[in-house]
């Protein structure tokens, strides 16, 4: 095991360097180094190209395949293009940066239209970065190569900071766990939002390659576990094929309850369903599970945490404080109910009637009158930023993310944390169609076990 640790410090050295070295060398190089890699990717395309029209010349006619020849075809063309317009290929990165900067100036002006609206305390920091956004989107859109030695530095400076953070890695594997727990939660540098955004389908398309390759089904291939022990909280990462689920969603499971929030009111949704009321929903875990997975052509992943007792006190007043701005809000399946008119599940086309139906009217939904979570918004108020509001309380070393937080930002960490010896994540369960009833089995006969050893 000291050899494993051993090269575990000696990765997060290595890749430490090894980025703060290239982040110095782009700083250095600047747009010089840039152009000339700019030119050797574009001669790199033409040399591909040719290679691939003259494999098509030398192969047998059979076996000739169009798709090919409009492919080197393609790569030819591009390739001279970029050389007669060198400044095209120039322009790109930057142009590309200029779109994120408009991009981010139209989330934090919807952020600030809701802020306004709702009171809430930080809307005028919102309109200070969407002006920040917008004035350094359209200067980077309207003069892309003027900008490039700018750009060229942010980048630099990122993978220095990214760099670092390896470092960081390395101190919290060293520094005994006692200590662990009394680091305050501060900024995590994490992959752009837009890599980290596609991470939950890319996690989706690698387990149903790696479910399909198994001729049997066994309790390791869905369970993996640091400790015997029953985590005190699981945090869902839902994975879907299936539109904006695409991109995650995030729910957490903690005494006895699963908590989940997002725009579940069907007549508030507006702005293709990226804006709508807050709604939270408490449930129980044995039924929702199988629900989500039916429902949405979901996969679940759990990842269990261990929590001390002061943790679970802090979880407790965090989710306590979050609820004194709700108030009870019913489905339209509890208002038929309650008017006496008795539907099949078929007859509702609103998530909240299924979900409180297939629950067995056992799942409670509630709306808010005020605060943050008044309005759901899918790039800020998101159920991602519900569930870290909750979880940070625990004293994790999850951290609060610049920017955007997205349901991958979360994979990426808890993954990663899993895989680390010494941390609060100690179990990894996936939830599918296949493998839902074992683990949920599972998972409660440990419950169980662990609430009868506390009683006695």
């Amino acid at each position: 095991m000291k050899g494993v640790k051993f090269l575990n410090w000696t990765n997060y050295v290595i890749s430490g360097i090894a980025v703060i070295i290239l982040g110095i060398f782009i700083i250095i190089g600047n747009a010089n180094l840039y152009e000339r890699g700019i030119t050797i990717l574009v001669y790199a395309f033409l040399l591909l190209g040719i290679s691939q029209l003259l494999t098509l010349l030398f192969k047998d006619r059979k076996d000739f395949q169009k798709q090919s020849l409009i492919r080197s075809c393609s790569n030819i063309v591009f390739a001279i293009g970029m050389m007669i317009y060198p400044n095209i290929p120039l322009s790109i990165i930057p142009l590309l940066f200029a779109f994120y900067l408009l991009f981010n100036f139209i989330v934090k002006s919807v952020s600030s239209y809701i802020g306004f609206r709702d009171h809430l305390s930080n809307r005028w920091f919102d309109v200070v970065l969407a002006f920040f956004y917008f004035v350094s989107g359209v200067s980077f859109l309207f003069s892309p190569l003027g900008h490039l030695p700018t750009l060229l530095s942010i980048i630099g400076v990122y993978l220095i900071l990214f760099g670092l953070s390896e470092f960081r890695e390395l101190l919290k594997e060293v520094i005994p766990p006692h200590f662990k727990r009394k680091i305050k939660r501060s900024f995590r540098l994490s992959l752009p939002v837009f890599f980290e955004a596609f991470l939950p389908r890319k996690m989706l398309n690698d387990l149903n390659q790696y479910f399909n390759d198994m001729k049997e089904i066994k309790e390791e291939s869905f369970v993996q576990e640091k400790e015997m022990e029953s985590p005190d909280l699981e945090i869902f990462i839902h994975l879907s094929p299936l539109g904006f689920n695409q991109f995650g969603h995030m729910d957490i499971f903690f005494e006895g309850k699963v908590l989940s929030y997002g725009n579940y009111d069907k007549s508030s949704i507006r702005f293709f369903e990226c804006i709508g009321d807050g709604v939270l929903f408490e449930t129980n875990k044995e039924l929702y599970i199988p629900f989500v997975i039916k429902h949405s052509e979901k996969t679940l992943i759990g990842f269990g945490l261990k929590l001390t007792e002061n943790q679970k006190d802090l979880i407790r007043n965090e989710i306590k404080h979050i609820k004194e701005d709700a108030y009870p809000w019913i489905s339209r399946a509890q208002q038929d109910l309650a008017n006496h008119v008795v539907k099949k599940v078929d007859a509702y086309d609103d998530y909240a009637s299924v979900l409180y139906l297939e629950t067995k009217k056992k799942t409670n939904f509630y709306k808010f009158s005020s605060g943050t979570f008044k309005t759901y918004f899918v790039l800020g108020t998101n159920c991602t930023l519900f569930a870290d509001r909750i979880v940070g309380k625990s004293g994790t070393d999850l951290l609060k993310m610049v920017g955007l937080i997205t349901p991958g930002t979360y994979l990426d960490y808890l993954d990663h944390e899993f895989h680390k010896k010494k941390s609060m994540v100690i179990s990894k369960t996936i939830y599918n169609e296949v493998t839902k009833e074992k683990a949920i089995h599972k998972n409660k006969k440990k419950s169980l076990k662990k609430k009868k050893n506390v009683v006695e």
